[in-house]
């Protein structure tokens, strides 16, 4: 057993938690407890659960049952006492909470650099995540100089943006 304190983020991790992903992790736990594993490596960086393990430490989880492997067989959890009604929710909040999450756009670009993403992602799923770096022109559109962005007409009340609304 190590603390959960133990644990080193992975900062390769090109996921993101949104706050409706994060708070869902944060509740399952809380209300299901701990239903699934997360991998490690020799030095305790998180390989795979870096959410799930930022949710139970907002959910106050503070230990760490390590079980090393080689990578040849299956680890389950085993858990006996969750109602039909938790089993459910618990299948549920684990599967949502993934849908809830964002990429890393940043770290996934940078993550093409030096790995073949090709096994996890078509190209058109990339480009769609990362863009395709070209710049298109639409009818009606002009180039804008840096100085027609010093000054502007309008302000944003509730977040500062500036803006003018000519057309």
């Amino acid at each position: 057993m190590i603390s959960i304190q133990d644990l080193n983020k992975d900062q390769k991790n090109a996921r993101l938690r949104t706050d409706r992903s994060a708070k869902l992790i944060s509740e399952s736990l809380e209300k299901f407890g701990t239903g699934r594993s997360i991998v490690i490596d020799e030095n305790n960086r998180i390989i795979a659960g870096n959410g799930t393990i930022e949710g139970a430490k907002a959910a106050g989880l503070k230990n760490v049952k390590v079980i090393e492997t080689n990578g040849d067989e299956i680890i389950a959890v085993k858990r006996t006492n969750l109602t039909e009604d938790q089993k459910v929710g618990l299948a549920i909040a684990d599967n949502r909470s993934s849908d809830l999450s964002d990429w890393d756009r940043q770290v996934l670009e940078e993550l093409t650099m030096d790995y073949d993403l090709k096994p996890f992602f078509e190209d058109d799923d990339l480009e769609e995540l990362l863009g395709s770096g070209e710049i298109k022109d639409f009818e009606g559109s002009k180039e804008q100089s840096e100085s027609d962005f010093n000054e502007f007409d309008n302000t944003c009340p509730r977040c500062g943006f500036e803006f003018n609304n000519k057309k």
